[in-house]
């Protein structure tokens, strides 16, 4: 069933994911969100912002959990962000409570560590959409240039090395991929095979791997000639008012659970956009879509995320029931022009943080 959400709804604040699901009880859309804002008492800086800095001007955050302490989760951050050249780099920042993040406004000048830079072909000059996924000892970090999507390794999280690419391109064949593919995410199912969301046109496409370099993409429904995406743009109903995401979808994140049951539980976070690409005024919201089992459509489960300030590009970690949400948004400029930074969010919405952690000493 999917549930049609006006874009009222969805401006107004956290719209509801739904309750944690009892085994495989209730929909899949179940148990992710409502998040809410993070709080001035929360974060070092002015909140909700974690990771910010007018002249970097972060965006496309990845996160990544190395652990749990007192005060929350240990997350290795990797963004994109503009260096001194004018190129947009991918840094890695990092946090001892998933908030207090090392080369953020607030940290004394210093600056996150940059890992990666356009140096090839494929990727013009600017990178994009960084996606930390472990698999053994090795840090795996997909990440998108102008041909497709890449990926690069590495032993510590900050030197990478860089695999042939693109790994996954445009496919001509595939008509809902009008563009690169773009804003990789990437997890892995219980045996160990890799699969990957990402965005394409307007829609959010799959792919699988088993060695995390070599992708197929998947067809979410194999009855129908074409190849269909995962999850596509919503169609209005006659009547309603349009869907907060009947523009686009983007910025894939897939968090993936296996429930009491035993069921695999396919979670993904996304941006939704009310009016297609070069449209104006074109507002966003974080949805929520999931699906049980490895194949087919995500079902819908509406906004769960929404602060007006033109947020995207949505990644999380969870710890102890609890979930952290990173998003780039708008950060107003205290008397110059807005800049993007990255805000933070909490689900359950009722609960509270504690004070933060002091900053690392390196990123």
């Amino acid at each position: 069933m999917k549930r049609r959400i006006a874009l009222a709804v969805a401006l107004a604040g956290c719209a509801t994911g739904g309750a944690d699901g009892q085994g495989d009880v209730g929909l899949p859309t179940a148990g992710v969100g409502p998040f809410r804002k993070l709080a001035s008492s929360e974060v070092p800086g002015i909140a909700p912002f974690v990771l910010d800095e007018r002249r970097a001007a972060f965006r496309d955050p990845g996160a990544l959990a190395r652990g749990a302490g007192a005060s929350g989760p240990e997350v290795w951050l990797y963004a994109v962000a503009r260096d001194a050249s004018g190129k947009d780099v991918i840094v890695r920042s990092r946090a001892t409570d998933g908030r207090a993040f090392f080369g953020t406004s607030q940290n004394g000048g210093r600056s996150p560590a940059v890992v990666l830079t356009p140096t090839e072909p494929w990727e013009g000059d600017a990178l994009s959409g960084p996606a930390p996924l472990v698999v053994g000892d090795v840090v795996y970090l997909y990440y998108a240039g102008k041909g497709g999507i890449g990926r690069a390794r590495s032993t510590d999280g900050l030197t990478f090395t860089k695999d042939p690419g693109p790994i996954l391109a445009r496919d001509p064949a595939v008509a809902f991929e009008t563009s690169a593919p773009s804003s990789p995410s990437v997890a892995r199912l219980p045996d160990g095979q890799l699969r990957m969301f990402y965005a394409g046109g307007a829609g959010i496409g799959e792919a699988e791997s088993a060695d995390g370099l070599r992708f197929t993409r998947r067809d979410a429904i194999p009855a129908t000639p074409a190849l269909d995406p995962v999850l596509d743009r919503a169609l209005p109903s006659p009547g309603e008012p349009a869907p907060f995401d009947a523009g686009e979808v983007a910025d894939p994140h897939v968090m993936l659970r296996v429930t009491s049951a035993g069921r695999l539980h396919v979670r993904v976070l996304y941006t939704g956009y009310d009016r297609p690409r070069g449209e104006s005024p074109r507002v966003s919201a974080i949805g929520f879509a999931a699906r049980y089992g490895d194949a087919g459509p995500l079902e819908r489960g509406g906004p769960v995320y929404s602060a007006g300030k033109g947020e995207r590009a949505p990644t999380a970690v969870e710890w102890g029931g609890r979930t952290l949400l990173y998003v780039e948004q708008s950060k107003d400029g205290l008397g110059g022009e807005p800049y993007r930074a990255i805000a933070g969010a909490l689900a359950p919405a009722d609960q509270t943080l504690g004070a933060p952690d002091a900053f690392p000493e390196a990123p």
